[in-house]
């Protein structure tokens, strides 16, 4: 399975607020989460992962929410994008958490390899995705998709 991130939007208050449902994978391990965040929050997901990496180190994040189920919030995401070494090589980290008790409780952590070019084209994906004018992005290694559509760009 190659890794993947989907997000899908389901129009909420627009256009300030937006409910994001995302499914992502590394191939190995994988989780979804919904969420609901400013409709900004998106675009400034685009601009920091188009903009990734300046230096190395680098680092971009974007949290939502709270790990803690004690803080009593829905749900909690992390998207983060960071070098692995001195020379540039980067990975994309997904932590989710939907703080709930058993037996529907669920998180989960992992890391996806990625080129800087296909981190920079999953920020345009979300650029784009922030116009409200689209409802599901899907990102991968070698593939960018609005509304199923290929907006790749050879």
């Amino acid at each position: 399975m190659e890794p993947f991130i989907a997000v899908q939007r389901f129009p909420y208050e627009e256009p300030y607020h937006a409910h994001i449902h995302i499914d992502a994978s590394n191939g190995q391990f994988g989780g979804a989460v919904d969420f609901y965040c400013n409709v900004e929050d998106l675009a400034n997901i685009g601009r920091g992962l188009q903009n990734f990496p300046c230096k190395v180190p680098d680092e971009y994040r974007y949290e939502n929410g709270s790990k803690d189920p004690a803080a009593r919030v829905y749900s909690y995401l992390l998207i983060r994008a960071y070098t692995i070494d001195r020379v540039g090589h980067c990975a994309l980290q997904i932590s989710m958490s939907r703080n709930a008790i058993p037996p529907v409780e669920g998180m989960c952590e992992f890391s996806i390899t990625a080129e800087p070019s296909a981190i920079n084209r999953l920020g345009m994906l979300f650029e784009r995705f922030a116009k409200l004018e689209h409802l599901e992005l899907r990102w991968g290694l070698a593939a960018a998709e609005l509304d199923g559509v290929s907006v790749l760009r050879n």
